[in-house]
């Protein structure tokens, strides 16, 4: 019986929502063509545009389910919003939203209502002064793994039966999140048509965010990998490089949780806490240790300025330097001695 009514309330929702997007505004335009006008402005960069896409739909069901119209609300009703997203528990993790996280949202929301004023839909923008969370930038959420435990995540995915992908593609995918530092996104839009060869190397073009676009070496290592998938890929009327199965595009959700299930297998500490983007962190520390330059380190992520990237060393050199270390060794318990050290041997002789 409780099944039913929550999905009427649903039913009910979306009923609402949908005339809400299909009403006219002062304009002339309905919400959803002036919606699809922002989103346009996006137009370089796809990940933002969908994040934005997602942040909007959100605000649009939390104002539908209150019965309040998103057109006339005031600042009130966005604080109201906004606190809400930092009292919610995300159903997938069981904690509400990271303070960066509700600060993108609420940005979206208030770059929204920017536009419509300049359309002429709204007089003024109500999310403008709504109090954004504060959070340290320097600090990043995102734990890594280390070079023994990406080694094990690469050899445990080439045996993986994965629910929607071939045990080829899951290697092709660990391979490309961990020795190349791929964005999760750039993974799941990169096309057959995107590999290709220079200067005598096998190359992948990767398009990255704000439109970006890189030309980056498929290590001599990762041939084989390439090789064994391409051979088993499945023949599908698409030219999406990572397909399923069913020839489908692979998504981040599939990506996301085969990372999950590798990190377990490896047997990472809190699996469930490694995420896509954990392998660019993780990318960015072993090029680090190894030698490689922060310019040269910057250009392969594709990170707008040397900041972003230092902001990934920061995060693995803090732990690794951190004074803790030097104080717990010199409070530790001296070592109990051994049977077979009992100090030196009486002399015989004596």
């Amino acid at each position: 019986m409780e099944r039913r009514t929550v999905s009427d309330a649903d039913v009910v929702g979306k009923r609402a929502q949908t005339e809400l997007l299909a009403a006219p505004t002062r304009t002339g335009h309905t919400l959803a063509a002036l919606i699809a006008s922002w989103l346009g402005s996006f137009a370089e960069s796809a990940d933002t545009r969908g994040a934005y896409s997602r942040d909007l739909r959100d605000y649009l069901d939390w104002c539908t389910h209150r019965g309040l119209d998103p057109m006339s609300v005031r600042l009130p009703e966005v604080q109201m919003y906004g606190a809400e997203l930092a009292a919610t528990p995300n159903p997938r993790t069981g904690r509400p939203a990271a303070a960066s996280t509700r600060a993108r949202k609420l940005a979206a929301v208030s770059s929204f209502y920017t536009y419509l004023v300049r359309a002429g839909a709204i007089d003024a923008n109500p999310a403008r002064d709504a109090a954004r969370p504060r959070y340290d930038r320097r600090h990043s959420p995102t734990t890594s793994v280390s070079a023994e435990q990406a080694s094990a995540m690469l050899a445990g995915s080439r045996d993986y039966r994965h629910r929607t992908l071939g045990p080829q593609a899951s290697a092709l995918v660990m391979a490309l999140l961990i020795d190349l530092g791929v964005r999760v996104s750039e993974l799941c839009n990169a096309d057959l048509s995107d590999l290709g060869q220079r200067e005598g190397m096998r190359v992948l073009t990767v398009r990255m965010k704000g439109g970006k676009v890189r030309t980056r070496p498929i290590p001599q290592a990762l041939h084989g990998v390439l090789e064994a998938y391409l051979q088993q890929r499945p023949d599908a009327d698409t030219d999406a490089l990572v397909i399923t199965r069913e020839g489908a595009r692979v998504n981040r959700h599939q990506i996301h949780r085969l990372v999950q299930t590798m990190a377990a297998r490896a047997e990472v500490a809190m699996p469930q806490r490694i995420t896509p983007h954990s392998m660019r962190h993780t990318f960015n520390t072993i090029a680090r240790q190894h030698g490689a330059a922060l310019e040269d380190r910057r250009d392969a992520l594709g990170h707008s300025s040397a900041a972003v990237t230092q902001l990934y060393d920061h995060v693995a050199l803090s732990l690794s330097r951190d004074p803790a270390h030097l104080v717990s060794r010199a409070t530790a318990a001296p070592e109990a001695p051994s049977e077979n050290d009992q100090g030196p041997s009486p002399d015989p002789s004596r």
